[in-house]
């Protein structure tokens, strides 16, 4: 048997709804952006993935913040690099820093001090439904928000950008104002169908951050925009992303557990796996492993 070409897996969550706090999964919460979450609310810890990731050669995973409580994000941090030491993984941390806060300084102090693995942070642009596409500015024009995410630059950490297409022309102004900090789009920027109006809209955003050289994207979420695994419209979107951005500033992800609402995670990986399939050998491991690796400084 022909073993499949290693993944580095740039978005990956974990939960121990038993001993922490998650609050956007408790089970009074309403309904969210992808719908009900009872499917996906019980623990999702290290073996949980490694037993859906079994047949895919995954040798690297990146963990972003899972919504743990924001009053002590740097906890998350703190029990992940306790499983980092007890069974090998996450190899890369993106935690949550509220960029906004007078105390931010010291919260990415507290995250670097509680592992050798923190990277990066992500601090969601948007509440509530972040797919939307007619979501306002934000925080983008907030001047302590911006105060804080410079921050990343003078620390060489990475931003994980959660923007929908309404953002990306502001989003890709920031990046260009920040070129110390590399920007990584997540989920693939929430393409809609290709027939919805707001396509070309997140066409003409993408563009934008392509122009950026400090953005990479996530071959990820292509579940979350439209609540269901659509294989050839993802295709033709991650065709466009590739198209746009070349096949060094090109990653992919699971997203798991939360995609699996939507699709299993041998069926994005597989489909990943065949969109890549026509490129050289070299460039399909860029894109599946080594860009990951690079970015999140996962060795």
């Amino acid at each position: 048997m022909t073993v499949p070409r290693p993944i580095a897996d740039a978005h990956v969550h974990l939960w121990d709804l038993d001993r922490h706090p998650y609050p956007w999964l408790a089970p009074d919460e309403p309904t969210g952006p992808f719908g009900k979450t009872a499917r996906i609310r019980q623990n999702y810890l290290l073996e949980d993935y490694r037993r859906d990731a079994a047949r895919q050669e995954v040798r690297r995973i990146a963990h972003v913040e899972a919504g743990w409580d924001p009053a002590d994000p740097v906890a998350e941090t703190r029990w992940l690099q306790g499983l980092a030491e007890r069974h090998g993984g996450p190899h890369a941390i993106i935690g949550h820093a509220d960029l906004a806060s007078s105390g931010v300084a010291d919260t990415l102090d507290a995250h670097a001090a509680a592992s050798p693995r923190f990277v990066g942070v992500r601090d969601r642009l948007l509440s509530g439904d972040f797919t939307g596409a007619e979501a306002g500015d934000a925080l983008l024009g907030d001047g302590r928000w911006l105060a804080g995410l410079a921050l990343l630059g003078e620390r060489g950490l990475s931003f994980d950008l959660q923007s929908p297409p309404a953002l990306m022309g502001a989003a890709a102004r920031l990046a260009a104002s920040h070129p110390r900090i590399r920007f990584v789009v997540t989920h693939a920027g929430y393409p809609p169908r290709r027939a919805d109006p707001s396509f070309g809209r997140w066409g003409a955003g993408m563009r934008a951050l392509a122009e950026c050289p400090n953005v990479s994207v996530k071959l990820s979420g292509f579940v979350l925009a439209q609540r269901r695994w659509d294989a050839p419209g993802a295709h033709a979107a991650a065709a466009e992303i590739i198209a746009l951005f070349g096949t060094r500033r090109v990653m992919v992800a699971s997203n798991f557990p939360v995609d699996r609402l939507f699709a299993s995670l041998d069926t994005l990986f597989d489909a990943y796996r065949d969109w890549l399939a026509a490129w050289p050998v070299g460039e399909q491991d860029r894109m599946l492993h080594d860009n990951a690796c690079e970015v999140y400084r996962m060795g």
